[in-house]
């Protein structure tokens, strides 16, 4: 997706429906009527992201939270300027992130964690997965240079999935 490939390279100043426009050789509105402007177009960009991120089929409930954070961290590493951009536009929440966190909800109700703790859980895992992306991508490293980085976050997030179990 060139919208996708302008945000990682240029930044989130650069992604204007005109750049976009140039970039693909036609129109800015037709940008705007396809994607309902820039709000429809970082949601689409998200969806297109966080589509492939989904929790392993096999495994206890604490294996497959693991697994879709895992995945989850994986894309916030390799679009920050992406997850930065939602961050910044409140209204945008598009449906995988969604679909996301409803699928840590169910798995932390899995694992027989009481309904008033399940939004607190869930909320600490993906804070701690976005922070940790985050801060990994705003020093240089992406999933490659960063490995030592990618080991502290899944032994981080080990210890915090076993104070679950």
């Amino acid at each position: 997706m060139a919208a996708l490939e302008l945000l990682d390279r240029e930044g989130a100043d650069a992604l204007t429906m005109r750049a976009l426009a140039e970039r693909l050789a036609i129109n800015p509105m037709t940008i705007h009527h396809h994607f309902g402007g820039r709000d429809g177009l970082i949601g689409a960009m998200s969806d297109a992201v966080y589509a492939q991120v989904m929790a392993p089929e096999d495994g206890t409930p604490i294996d497959r939270i693991g697994g879709l954070l895992k995945a989850y961290h994986a894309q916030v590493l390799r679009h920050p300027a992406l997850t930065l951009l939602i961050f910044s536009r409140p209204t945008v929440f598009p449906q995988q992130a969604e679909r996301i966190t409803d699928e840590i909800s169910a798995l932390l109700a899995d694992v027989g964690l009481p309904d008033d703790r399940t939004p607190l859980w869930r909320d600490i895992l993906v804070d701690f997965t976005h922070g940790s992306a985050l801060a990994t991508a705003m020093i240089g490293c992406d999933g490659d240079s960063g490995s030592h980085k990618n080991q502290g976050f899944t032994m981080a997030l080990r210890e915090l999935l076993i104070s679950l179990s």
